[in-house]
């Protein structure tokens, strides 16, 4: 995963010309934080865990556009009655963007959208349950504009069924063709 992550980097980084794209296709990365917490239930789980998602975007003009991509919520885990519970998940999602643009150098962002997800679950690493599901995905962050190139932060928040939290903060490259 290092290697990948400084890979894409250098990547980025040499692909980066001064020509800022206001509209038009972007692919990236990003890497960040995951939680995932069911403290309402019989048995609470509260981990965290370190999660990645790639994305496509494409703008249709400064303010408005679409995003799909995949995210890998990491494997959190959490000592539950004395044994190791973990939940392994992963989705596609898909968002409608809105769009602010700062000037040229940053611009302010907003996404609704769904989420497809799988999870499997793990006590003391044998596996005891597999849950899927489609539900709400809503996500906001900053963008940071450098020619082609874009970092952003954000943080995406999931309304999975069966949980009290959902959510990753994350920070990643994008390149605008």
């Amino acid at each position: 995963m290092k290697k990948l992550s400084i890979a894409m980097i250098a990547i980025f980084a040499l692909a980066a010309t001064s020509a800022n794209a206001d509209s038009g296709l972007a692919i990236g990365a990003s890497v960040g934080y995951v939680t995932l917490a069911d403290t309402e239930s019989t048995v609470e789980f509260d981990g965290n865990d370190v999660g990645y998602k790639f994305f496509g975007t494409y703008m249709f003009n400064n303010f408005f556009g679409i995003e799909g991509g995949y995210v890998d919520f990491g494997a959190p885990d959490a000592d539950v009655l004395g044994s190791n519970l973990s939940i392994e998940a992963t989705g596609w999602n898909g968002y409608l963007i809105a769009n602010l643009p700062l000037g040229n150098t940053f611009d302010l962002f907003v996404k609704a959208g769904a989420v497809k997800w799988d999870a499997d679950s793990f006590i003391d690493g044998i596996a005891v349950g597999r849950d899927d599901g489609s539900d709400l995905a809503l996500s906001g962050g900053v963008r940071l504009n450098i020619g082609s190139l874009g970092i952003r932060a954000e943080i995406d928040w999931y309304d999975i069924a069966d949980t009290d939290k959902a959510w990753m903060a994350s920070i990643g490259l994008e390149f605008r063709f």
